[in-house]
């Protein structure tokens, strides 16, 4: 085992037995990479592979097709917003660009203080309560001024 997920052997072994294929612990794997550092890099691209038995042009598949995953270093606070249809008629350009000029957090950027990045992403499923945006892992509609206000300020 590597450097990045030496420490999670028991972790991953413990996981990697719920499945009938080692390659199968893949997702749950990568999310633990993440959490633990913060976005995927290449070096822990290859640390799966090794891991779990598959190629890293494999790791890699699945890390570019699924929006959970970055590919590069985010903020302390990541802010996910989605930008499809539902999202955009009912205002989440409106939300980015007050999330712009109000508080200098940028598409696909890091904040100067390391606390915020803004991605715009595909459907997040919650078209009911558009525009929405997951902050981290915790999900916000109905997004206003107002409403972005109590998120940035409730954010570490």
């Amino acid at each position: 085992m590597l450097t990045i997920l030496k420490e999670r052997t028991e972790e991953i072994e413990k996981v990697a037995a719920k499945y009938p294929s080692r390659r199968s612990a893949m997702l749950p794997v990568l999310w633990m990479v993440q959490q633990q550092e913060g976005w995927i890099s290449q070096e822990a691209m290859e640390e799966v592979a090794e891991v779990l038995g598959s190629t890293v042009a494999e790791v890699y598949e699945v890390v570019s097709f699924y929006t959970m995953f970055q590919q590069k270093p985010v903020g302390k606070t990541h802010l996910a917003l989605c930008d499809t249809l539902a999202c955009a008629v009912c205002g989440s350009m409106e939300a980015a660009e007050y999330l712009k000029t109000k508080y200098g957090i940028q598409k696909d950027k890091v904040t100067p203080d390391g606390r915020f990045s803004l991605e715009y992403v595909e459907c997040i499923g919650a078209c009911s309560i558009a525009p929405a945006m997951l902050v981290g892992e915790v999900l916000h509609g109905n997004l206003t001024p107002e409403s972005l206000d109590r998120i940035i300020a409730s954010c570490p």
